[in-house]
Order: structure tokens, then sequence, then C-alpha cells
């Protein structure tokens, strides 16, 4: 029999914790190339060696529900019982797996279908298509696996499904343990986000198709790769299938060899052009939407997002196909076509997914701004903290400016100093029934109504803003310190990004990325 890897025990662990601990819906995440397949499969066996009950696994894919019966029977010897359209006998096994939407119209005309299901375990839990669901098997125990806990709608948080969540290991571990490949970002110049617009939480595919397909933009891609990653086995995420069309035939006329694929092009259509890609060097396989989950090329070293979503769990599901390791495969090449890093970070960044599951971004127009800044020489996505790019060579350390109006603020600071009390704000929260980060938020709005108000700042302006961020890092550090937490990049990034976020809607500022403060 084989064995999980230690984190993936430890994670099964955590999950059974929280279950006896009365959590009965929990979410799993574990990043791509983490073993999530094997993971749900030592979970189940694990509690049919301890229950009476059957275990229910539900995907939204066949390549899912093929890979999971597969996965399943190779590592434990469990048969999982198909549960698809077109195939009524049911037998009682132990484990069935089965399409979500075969399962629900089963239990809509017999809730019992199933029998005494006592775990239930849903594949890519963030998407909207397993909310309906949860009004089943109410005594069930529910475990949803995801590499990104964030809900396909901002509307309807994965919190307001789950009770809590357990995390495991972090891409960056992944790529050091040489289960993922390191990645190089490359943010191609191309298309100003701002003039998209937001339709229901997204940016509208059919604007968006019209802006990319523009002939400009369509020679930017064929471009980009030329340059960067040229007879590299590629695959390309597109607006819609007519842009796709488009880019297609562009690098078709520049002679690579590239093909189309998308939801209307039938089965045996799409097993030909996955064999094909694998097969031909320096394949280049344009889709749109198809490719996100349920696929796995390790051989792909050219990852091409030629677009922009407001999404960050898509952003990850498209980059991340180029993330498994490959013989000769030292690293995979992202281009980035839309302006995506810039807003969600780059695709290997440390990522605190428990704090995201448990405060989801509300419902906005408005985007953030990432810890990254492109370097001028060469394009690539680096840290905003850096001063040398890590892939040109560039000084990339952003030249000093004198600021007229920082003596002015300065004396004002010093006349009405800052009175921030952290501890006395963290006791204030804690009494009310917060959660832990926000007294940093607290904290946050105290800064800067301070700075308004008290320090009368009406133009903000970079100088002012850095001596702001530090006194707000200033308190960070402090709240790290009264809660026993790190201060560590992860704090230092997300709180700046916070705080930047909060100048932006007071003061109409435009942050310039720079160094955080050092620990």
């Amino acid at each position: 029999m084989r064995q999980l890897r230690p984190y993936q025990e430890d994670s099964i662990t955590r999950v059974a914790q929280k279950v006896a601990d009365g959590k009965r819906k929990v979410v799993f995440q574990l990043p791509t190339g983490g073993g999530k397949t094997v993971t749900f499969a030592g979970l189940s066996r694990r509690y049919l060696a301890r229950n009476n009950k059957k275990v229910l696994i539900m995907v939204h894919r066949e390549e899912l529900l093929q890979q999971s019966r597969r996965t399943l029977y190779e590592w434990y010897d469990i048969v999982g019982h198909p549960v698809v359209a077109g195939k009524t006998y049911l037998p009682n096994v132990p484990v069935y797996t089965a399409m979500v939407e075969t399962a629900f119209n089963r239990l809509k005309k017999n809730p019992n279908y199933f029998g005494n299901v006592g775990l239930v375990i849903i594949d890519e839990c963030h998407l909207g298509n397993f909310k309906k669901m949860h009004q089943y098997f109410k005594d069930a125990i529910f475990i949803g696996f995801t590499a990104t806990p964030i809900s396909a709608s901002k509307k309807e948080p994965l919190k307001d499904l789950y009770d809590d969540i357990v995390t495991g290991i972090d891409v960056p571990d992944l790529i050091q343990m040489g289960s993922l490949v390191k990645n190089r970002t490359y943010h191609i110049k191309n298309i100003d986000r701002k003039t998209l617009r937001i339709k229901g939480g997204e940016f509208d595919d059919k604007q968006m198709g019209q802006e990319f397909s523009r002939a400009k933009q369509v020679n930017n891609t064929v471009e980009g790769y030329r340059q960067h990653c040229e007879g590299s086995r590629a695959i390309v995420f597109n607006c819609n299938v007519e842009h796709s069309k488009i880019v297609n035939d562009a690098f078709i006329a520049a002679g690579y060899p590239s093909r189309h694929l998308d939801a209307t092009c039938g089965e045996a259509y799409r097993r030909e052009c996955l064999t094909w890609l694998r097969d031909t060097p320096g394949a280049i396989l344009n889709n749109v939407g198809i490719l996100t989950t349920g696929f796995d090329e390790p051989s792909i070293c050219t990852v091409i997002v030629n677009k922009a979503t407001t999404s960050l769990p898509l952003w990850l599901q498209m980059t991340g196909r180029g993330g498994r390791p490959f013989p000769g495969k030292d690293f995979f090449t992202i281009l980035d076509m839309g302006g995506n890093a810039l807003v969600h970070g780059d695709w290997s960044a440390i990522r605190d997914w428990s704090e995201l599951f448990h405060h989801p971004e509300k419902p906005s127009n408005k985007e953030g701004v990432a810890p990254v800044k492109e370097c001028p020489e060469c394009e690539a996505i680096i840290h905003a903290s850096a001063t040398t790019c890590e892939f040109c060579g560039a000084n990339v350390k952003k030249p000093m400016e004198i600021d007229p109006q920082l003596a002015e603020f300065e004396l004002l600071t010093e006349e009405r100093p800052l009175s921030i009390h952290v501890d006395r704000v963290i006791k204030e929260s804690e009494a009310a029934g917060r959660k832990d980060y926000f007294a940093i938020h607290k904290v946050k709005y105290e800064i800067i109504n301070t700075a308004k108000r008290e320090w009368k700042v009406k133009h903000m302006t970079e100088s002012i803003a850095d001596k702001l961020r530090g006194m707000f890092q200033e308190k960070v550090r402090e709240w790290c310190k009264e809660k026993g937490k790190r201060y560590n990049q992860w704090h230092r990034d997300t709180t700046r990004q916070w705080f930047d976020e909060e100048l932006q809607k007071v003061f109409k500022y435009q942050p310039i990325p720079a160094a955080p403060v050092e620990a």
C-alpha cells in the first residue's frame, strides 16, 4: 500500500480534529501539485476504516471522476462506483464517485438515493454548481477540496457554506520539495484593464474579446511568445471562441504549430488535440475555459493568459497548468497579457488562505494592488521590494524624490503625535466578538483618519504615504507580538496592500510599489 506524504497525513488529521470539535463542514485547501486526489482518497480510506457508512465523492468533470476512481483503486484497492448520466444501476458499495449534475438529478427524485452516506467529498468546492448539494445529507460530514478557497461568486462566500478551513502546504514549499517547478512571469504591455467593463463580477467576455482581438494585441501575443519562450510547448487561455480562433490563425501565420479548442469541438477532437499537444514539439494549444481543471500535461513549459480576470482562483488555475515537473524542465514561463499578476500577485506568491476564507473580499467593481512590480527592462514580474531584477539583473531601485510637503507633515506629527495603543484595540475588538485581523483594520483607519483630520493632509504624496506606511507597519509588528504571530513577509505585504487600498479610497491616491518594512 502506498504512503501519503507527511503534510497530507497531517492535514487529514487536522480535518478529523475539526470534525471532532463539532465542525461538520470543512474546506480542505491544497494547491495544485499538492496531491489533492490522493489526499481525499486517503481521507476516504481512513473514514471507512472507522465508520459503517458510505462515502460520496462529487466532481464536475468526467476527467476528474475517472482520476478519482483510478486513484482510489491504485492506492487503496477501493472501487468507487461511477454515477453518471445514462447508467441507472446503483450497487450497494462503500464509495460512489458522481458527476454533480447527475447526483443532483437522482436526489431530486429520491433524496435517499445513495443510502446511508456519512462523508461527502466535493472536489473543486469553490464552484457554484456544488452549492445545491448542501440541502441533502443533513447528518453527513462535508469536506470540500480546493486549491483556491474563494467562492466563484463574491456574493456567496464559502464561509457561508462551510464552518472552517484546513490549509495544506504552500506553493513555494512544493517548489522546494520538487513537486512543482518555479516560474517566470512576464507582464506584456497589452491592455488597460480600466477600459474593460465588469459584468456580474467579471470582465465582460464580449467586450474584452473585441479589445484583445485588435491587430496590435494579437501581434503582442505572438511577439511575447517569440521573445520569451519560442519553441516551448504552450497553452493559451483566450477571451472567447472568436478571439481564440484569431490568435490561433496568427500563430499559424507566424509559422508555429498551433490549434484551437473549445467546448463545442466534441470529445473526440478534444482527445485528439491533447494527444497532439503532448506529442508535437513546440505545440501551441489555444483554448477557451476548458483546460483550467481536470487537465494535466507536465510537459507544458509556457502558459499564456491572454485575457484579464477579476478572479484570483481562475488566475491561479490557469497559470498552475504549467507547474508540474517534467524531465529537463527547470522552470515554466507565464505570459500575462491582461495585467493579472499586478492585481492578484504571482502564481507562486505566499497566500494566507485561512484569512482569505474567513474574510473574503466583498463584491466590488474595483481591484486591489498586489505587492509586485514590473521590471522596466525585461517586463518580468518581481517582488515590490526587489532592487535588482532576478532575471535580467537590471537596477530597479526607485530614485529618491524630494517632496516639499513632507517637512510640514513631519512638523505636524511632532506637534500631534500618533496615539494608538494596539493592546487596547485588540481587547476592544475581542470584547466585541470580532475576528483577529479586525484590530489591524481598525488601526489602519485610525492612522489615515489622523493624517486627514489632525495632520491636515489634503494631497497624498509618495513621501507622506511612506511615512504613514511606516507608522502602520510598526503597529502591525506590535499586533503580531501581542497575538503570538510571526511578523513575516505575508503580514508585511498583505497589510501594506490593505493600507494602500484605504489611501486610494480616502485620498484618491495611486500607490507606487515600494520595499516593505524590514523584519
